[in-house]
């Protein structure tokens, strides 16, 4: 038994530092030659914020804008059929900012769909993405503008949790990140959030294959990081919290569940051969370790078990900390131990549901395929 648990630990340790340590300090090496003193002209970005009644969570990118120090050439807010007072807000912003609201048409409908209506209302390289309900620092357009110009730029999308139990929504995002920000250091990145996405507009009209996923409502950026990664064009991924958006967690276990549903289906039908091979990866490590969990208090090796948990957490601890402390994030990072205990039972819920829950965005279904 012992012979076994060594073994584990030490393939364990290998894999986890190699994809997330080894990995986190090389991407951090490259994205130190992605800065110069001044490269993108803000004037040649258009920010695209597409919108479907938010009026509740609206306020914190508002707020931000009022705080900016240096603007884009604007921000064009798409208003996806709302029915509440979201629009009501952005036009009292709009006399002093430079920020411009439209309204899709009646045979537009979706996120994907907005977003691509706003582009053809708007003459810019670059866009800009960003989600309704995020905010930002007020040197956020100066930071920017310090990255050379490059085809993509995916940049950080960090949730901030206010409760106790939010810190476990927040954990299980930042811990995708900080695999994501490894794999992108070792090989390429494997997700992408249109919650903080910069693209250029002619290399997006070049690869774009909506005709392809147009009826699967949510995944746009998933999607968009496939067409850049398919056709070879240069995709750049920065991790500092310069670059950062902040955005809510999930304020409900439901609501968290419908979202990481929505992340699984469209994950699943992206294809990606690396990141399905990682998430195989994960589950059988996951299930040995519970299985000499389990084995452990079958058999009242009590002091064993602890051993085993403890020294799997310290891995973690350890591997982790360099992402989270980059990130300013360590608060969340103490949360590791409860949310390894947690993960199982979340992920037996997830895999219940995902063959007959059917999850919602916005009142719409996720896919008409």
């Amino acid at each position: 038994m012992a012979t076994i648990i060594i073994s584990y630990f030490l393939i364990y340790t290998v894999l986890i530092g190699t994809l997330v340590l080894v990995g986190f300090f090389l991407q951090v090496k490259k994205e130190e030659n992605y800065h110069v003193e001044k490269s993108f002209n803000l004037e040649d970005i258009v920010v695209l914020v597409p919108f479907r009644n938010e009026e509740q969570r609206i306020d914190a990118i508002l707020d931000s804008i009022q705080q900016l120090t240096s603007f884009p050439q604007k921000f064009l807010f798409i208003d996806d059929h709302s029915s509440d007072n979201a629009n009501k807000k952005i036009e009292q912003l709009s006399a002093n900012y430079p920020v411009e609201l439209i309204a899709v048409p009646s045979d537009c409908q979706g996120k994907k769909m907005a977003l691509r209506f706003g582009m053809k209302q708007c003459s810019s390289k670059y866009l800009l993405t960003f989600d309704a309900d995020v905010s930002f620092s007020p040197n956020y357009f100066e930071d920017l503008a310090t990255l050379q110009e490059s085809s993509m730029y995916l940049q950080p999308a960090i949730m901030k949790a206010e409760t106790f139990w939010e810190h476990l929504y927040e954990i299980d995002l930042t811990l995708i990140n900080a695999v994501n920000v490894g794999m992108a250091g070792l090989k390429r990145p494997l997700m992408a959030s249109g919650a903080n996405l910069l693209y250029e507009r002619e290399v997006f009209d070049e690869v774009d294959s909506i005709e392809e996923h147009g009826k699967v409502a949510s995944g746009d950026d998933m999607y968009l990081l496939k067409d850049y990664r398919e056709n070879e064009k240069e995709v750049r991924l920065v991790s500092s919290p310069n670059h950062a958006i902040i955005t809510e967690t999930p304020q409900s276990f439901r609501e968290f569940i419908d979202q990481r549903l929505r992340w699984l289906g469209k994950t699943s039908d992206l294809k990606d051969h690396l990141s399905t091979g990682l998430a195989i990866l994960q589950s059988i490590l996951t299930f040995l370790f519970f299985a000499l969990l389990v084995y452990s208090v079958a058999q009242s090796d009590w002091e064993g078990a602890v051993i085993l948990f403890a020294s799997k957490m310290l891995i973690d601890f350890v591997v982790f900390f360099p992402y989270f402390k980059r990130i300013k994030r360590l608060s969340t990072w103490l949360f590791i131990p409860l949310y390894e205990l947690l993960f199982p039972f979340y992920t037996l819920i997830i895999l219940t549901l995902m063959f007959w829950y059917k999850p919602k965005w916005k009142g719409r279904k996720i896919s008409h395929k």
